[in-house]
């Protein structure tokens, strides 16, 4: 055989590669262990990592991965919970106004507002109603018809001017200031009365009286339910509304029957001045002897029809004036000749006053009377919020007119009708609610 067919002896690799049970290297298995086994000394992060294999980085890095859309998630479900617990619980128990360190809430607020809102709506809707069913007697002749329906008119004209989200945002503040101080006052009343709370705190049945008053008074196409559900109100809600109207008309009551002739009161005379400086002024001078209270109010006070006769301001009578003045005038153990620390009016003028005398029991004219009756808690409220010793901080007109705050039915914008006179026969459309 040629030396070119004659096959070459296998080399001593090949042949130990070629013995039974001799394993196959793969090249795969090779090359994963030198690439995921190797350190090619890259950091991973800041600097760091380059210690590490390439396994090891890549099982840090998914850790890292699902760490951080961990607390990308844990902070949006903190954002979403805070924001609940905001809007639900912080925001509505924020204080809008103070009486004394007794806060009102805003969402006390929210819902005596929604409350006086829909009272006054009601009203107005039964004035609708009964102004119609007067207008055929109207055009037929009858006397008595038009001079009702003119009283009814009036009342219509009065209670849509009330009706206006200014007026009865302002109006449901005030009533809610004015009954914390009634609160305030029912307690101080009683330490000196003892027939004061059966007098001043609403009974059980005054109070669900009022609350199915309020419930029976609904137009026939709107329903109580409804008003609840949109204005996020419950029962209790609406009863301690009733409740708080309660204690005005009982304070009412009981004030007027304190006004009574003949009654004890006050010869006074009077300086009124435009600032607080002046006044101080005019006082020391009085205290001193250096000058007098003719020469003093001819020259100096604004009140026109006393300062020409030296001040002399006749007779006083509590639950009439200014409540700040008589506040003063007849508290307990106020004396003949004693003059007054600089008083600030209802006008926003000082006063000094002095105490000529004092009638224990003088005739009051009866048309004073009535008046001063039907002004009693009128002028009890003045007297309060005038008197120093209360601390009433300023409403936040903000959170007032807050779209949050404004009730959702009844709507407060819409346009109501203008009053069915006595001459015009035709009614307009009744407003939506």
């Amino acid at each position: 055989m040629s030396n070119q067919t004659m096959r070459k002896a296998p080399s001593a690799a090949r042949r130990a590669r070629a013995k039974p049970g001799a394993t196959k290297p793969t090249s795969a298995r090779r090359q994963t262990a030198r690439i995921e086994g190797f350190r090619d000394g890259k950091p991973l992060i800041f600097g760091w990592g380059g210690h590490l294999t390439r396994v090891q980085k890549n099982r840090l890095q998914q850790r890292m991965a699902y760490s951080f859309f961990g607390v990308v998630i844990a902070v949006v479900v903190a954002v979403f919970i805070f924001g609940f617990i905001q809007q639900s619980f912080i925001i509505p128990n924020q204080s809008i106004v103070s009486i004394n360190g007794t806060a009102i809430t805003q969402d006390t607020y929210r819902k005596y507002l929604a409350f006086r809102s829909q009272d006054l709506w009601n009203k107005l809707q039964a004035e609708f109603r009964q102004q119609a069913a007067l207008q055929t007697k109207v055009k037929n002749g009858d006397p008595a018809a038009a001079t009702q329906n003119e009283v009814v008119a009036s009342q219509i004209t009065t209670d849509e001017s009330n009706f206006t989200q200014g007026q009865l945002t302002q109006t449901s503040m005030d009533d809610l200031v004015d009954d914390q101080l009634i609160q305030q006052g029912i307690a101080q009343f009683e330490r000196s009365d003892p027939t004061a709370q059966a007098k001043l705190v609403p009974t059980s049945k005054e109070i669900n009286d009022a609350y199915n008053a309020f419930k029976a008074a609904f137009p026939p196409n709107e329903a109580y339910s409804d008003f609840l559900a949109k204005n996020n109100l419950s029962n209790n809600d609406v009863r301690l509304a009733v409740t708080m109207q309660l204690r005005g008309t009982k304070m009412q009551a009981y004030l007027q029957a304190q006004v009574v002739s003949p009654l004890r009161q006050a010869h006074i005379r009077r300086i009124q001045v435009s600032t607080a400086a002046l006044a101080a002024k005019l006082r020391d001078q009085l205290a001193k002897g250096t000058a007098t209270w003719e020469a003093l109010a001819k020259q100096d006070s604004l009140d026109t029809d006393s300062k020409n006769t030296g001040g002399d301001a006749g007779w006083i009578t509590p639950w009439t004036g200014d409540a700040g003045l008589t506040n003063w005038i007849f508290a307990n153990g106020r004396q003949v000749n004693e003059i007054s620390p600089v008083i600030k009016d209802a006008t926003g003028t000082f006063d000094l006053i002095e105490v000529i005398a004092f009638d224990p029991s003088r005739v009051l004219d009866e048309s004073l009377l009535k008046a001063a009756q039907s002004n009693a808690l009128a002028h009890w409220f003045s007297g309060r919020r005038s008197d120093p010793v209360n601390h009433i901080s300023t409403p936040n007109s903000t959170m007032m007119q807050d779209s949050r705050n404004l009730p959702v039915v009844p709507n407060l914008k819409v346009t109501l009708p203008t009053p069915v006179s006595q001459q015009n026969s035709g009614l307009p459309p009744m407003p939506a609610p």
